[in-house]
């Protein structure tokens, strides 16, 4: 039963924040690791799916599609009509239960905060581990009194005013004020370098209204100083989830055999890798050269652990 509401949980996420409808194969190329490979086992999975989600009342839509996929039928969920929307929770009530759903790693836990329109698809997984970090107590009595932090983050000094912590995909992350900067920045608690030091209680107002989870990048891979673009090949197997992640947009080339060549933008090198290998063995980053020197070493590194 754990298995089958963990693929219900990540089915309802994913046609949640489908831009688009998708067929039963989209879906079960998306979530591949909980349908069968066989494909009538993997249409009586999706119907027993279906009938489950129509069931407890979720509100799946489909349509008949026309021209190249005449014929076949998209499946959807109305946003609009599936999350709660009138339990007026604070941003604080809403976080807290979010925080709470990701600490008992239940999957049940996780289908109720999509109900309450949490786990907004930025990340796939429904559970999550808690990490135990040493900076985090002190981090959190600075954000709660409002002090500076000090820390170095990549070898380079950071001046922080903390206005929140967030937990994504089983990372906390720290999102402030960088003063050097003069920005809005987020970094990742675990690659803090040593020590954070906290100043004095009171020294900044923490903006009016600031919502963590709409300053927090939505794609991991933005996370970082300096933006830039990665050229990676994806074969025809995963060719298409690919693009409609990235968008049309990012194709610089179709190729005969159905794989594509398509333009990654990323921040640090370690998002870049960690979405490489969310698709396995069908994509491979070609340029620039410093990128793919760093996956190949981490590839290398992994195989010889």
């Amino acid at each position: 039963m754990a298995d089958a509401l963990e693929r219900i949980t990540n089915l309802v996420a994913l046609l949640l924040e489908t831009r688009a409808p998708m067929t039963l194969q989209q879906i079960a190329g998306e979530l591949s690791e909980y349908y069968p490979v066989n494909e009538s086992a993997i249409r009586g999975a999706f119907e027993r799916d279906k009938s489950m989600l129509r069931e407890i009342g979720v509100p799946l839509e489909s349509e008949v599609l026309s021209g190249n996929d005449a014929g076949k039928t998209a499946y959807w969920i109305d946003r609009r009509r599936y999350e709660l929307a009138d339990l007026q929770l604070t941003d604080d009530e809403r976080a807290a239960l979010e925080l709470a759903a990701a600490t008992v790693r239940l999957a049940d836990a996780r289908f109720g905060m999509l109900k309450l329109g949490g786990g907004d698809g930025e990340g796939s997984a429904v559970v999550a581990n808690v990490p135990d970090l040493p900076a985090l107590p002190v981090l959190r009595e600075a954000t709660a009194a409002r002090s500076e932090v000090t820390f170095e983050y990549r070898g380079t000094p950071r001046r922080l005013q903390p206005f929140a912590l967030l937990l994504r995909e089983g990372f906390w992350y720290v999102i402030g004020h960088d003063l050097t900067h003069d920005q809005v920045r987020t970094y990742r608690v675990d690659r803090i370098d040593g020590a954070v030091s906290a100043g004095q209680g009171g020294a900044f107002e923490r903006p009016s209204g600031f919502d963590p989870r709409a300053a927090f990048p939505k794609d991991a891979k933005m996370l970082g100083d300096t933006p830039t673009h990665a050229t990676v090949l994806v074969d025809a197997v995963r060719a298409a989830a690919v693009v409609r992640e990235l968008g049309d947009d990012s194709v610089l080339d179709r190729r005969g055999d159905g794989s594509v060549v398509v333009e990654v933008p990323f921040a640090n090198v370690f998002g870049l890798a960690s979405w490489l290998f969310g698709w396995g063995e069908h994509a491979e980053v070609l340029e620039p050269a410093d990128a793919r020197e760093f996956v190949v070493d981490w590839l290398r590194a992994m195989v010889t652990a």
